[in-house]
């Protein structure tokens, strides 16, 4: 798989919208920080910022019991986390921004894409972060090398690779979502039927539209799609690969739903970015038509994090809006430079990635808040 390269000539630090210069933050709140930009890497500080929203993350490393394993088991990756974690959430001072130095160093030896100074796909370092995490999570004797981001792709839908299913986690209580897939061979209708996890969805945008909704996306997703040529599966009955319809569902809705928009693709031979203004909700996006089956379970999401990209393929940048649970705000971080903002201006074309909680957040119970 080739990584998507978004720009490697690009000056990341710009000037705040005007729409979004509101009040500036005099005294720093816990876990509303700015990032330093160590040269084209604001699609880490982007991540980053929506990590740091992620409550259930924030407690699970900053609790003292968990810091104390840590500690004793020398976890690397997690160790990492846990200092940046800190600085954000329990850092004294007064500077409104920090450097994440060790984290940047983190990324560049985990895979050498990242292992340069050009410009990064966000959602493929999201992915890279969430498996390195969860791999040194895991007790020491099963501790694997990172994996690098891969993708499942079936007709034209994409599918994140996620951690391996059994090897529990914060990282898959948390992220982890599992796919059905109801496949009838053409020829003879034998039925046959697989479950996927993943992390994160990749989303197509419908294509010649300048305005959509996310349910429009979700839809895409999740449409009745036929397998042929050299796509075509075994057929068990008949023991030949046939053309196949392919039914997809939601077998298990996630905790923390990630929905990556595909807006770089390629258009014949053009590399090109699709600027469609998808629309999305804040407070109640509704999976339920996408269920393999009724769930008497919550599965309304709340929107808490997004990752935005404006430019395109050759200069692009990335800044995040993340919602606070001590201050009920949304705030925008640019790098070192954050200010709060109103809700109506989460709501941008410039959407990229998209962070859901299925359950609200509540104040973070760690030291020190």
């Amino acid at each position: 798989h080739l990584f998507l390269s978004v720009s490697s000539h690009w000056s990341p630090v710009q000037p705040i919208p005007a729409v979004f210069r509101g009040k500036r933050e005099d005294r720093r709140l816990a876990g509303v920080c700015g990032l330093a930009n160590s040269g084209n890497s604001c699609y880490m500080n982007a991540v980053l910022q929506c990590l740091f929203s992620t409550v259930p993350l924030v407690e699970h490393l900053l609790s003292s019991h968990k810091r104390s394993q840590l500690a004793k088991r020398n976890s690397p990756v997690a160790g990492v986390f846990v200092h940046l974690f800190q600085e954000v959430w329990q850092g004294q001072g007064g500077t409104s921004f920090t450097s994440p130095g060790e984290m940047r160093a983190l990324v560049s030896s985990l895979h050498t894409q990242f292992n340069n100074q050009s410009q990064q796909d966000a959602q493929e370092l999201l992915l890279l972060l969430l498996n390195a995490l969860h791999d040194d999570l895991k007790n020491k004797g099963e501790r694997r090398q990172a994996r690098s981001s891969q993708r499942l792709c079936l007709g034209r839908k994409s599918l994140s690779s996620a951690p391996a299913a059994g090897d529990s986690t914060v990282v898959t209580r948390l992220f982890e979502g599992q796919l059905s897939y109801q496949m009838l061979c053409l020829r003879c209708d034998g039925h046959s039927h697989s479950n996927q996890v993943f992390t994160i969805l990749s989303l197509p945008i419908p294509l010649d539209s300048y305005k959509c909704s996310l349910q429009d996306c979700l839809s895409l997703f999740f449409q009745q799609s036929t397998l042929t040529c050299g796509d075509q599966k075994l057929c068990p009955e008949c023991g030949v690969k046939r053309d196949t319809a392919v039914l997809t569902s939601m077998a298990k809705p996630p905790e923390i739903l990630v929905l990556h928009l595909k807006r770089f693709g390629c258009h014949g031979s053009e590399k090109r970015k699709l600027r469609t203004n998808v629309l999305f909700s804040l407070d109640s996006l509704d999976l339920t038509p996408f269920l393999s089956r009724p769930s008497a379970n919550h599965t309304s999401y709340s929107l808490y994090a997004v990752v935005n990209h404006t430019g395109d393929l050759d200069m692009g940048h990335y800044t995040a809006l993340c919602h606070s649970t001590l201050s009920s705000s949304w705030h925008h971080f640019d790098d070192t430079a954050v200010s709060e903002v109103v809700d109506f201006l989460v709501q941008s074309p410039n959407a990229y990635i998209l962070l859901y909680s299925r359950q609200p957040f509540h104040r973070p119970n760690i030291p020190q808040i």
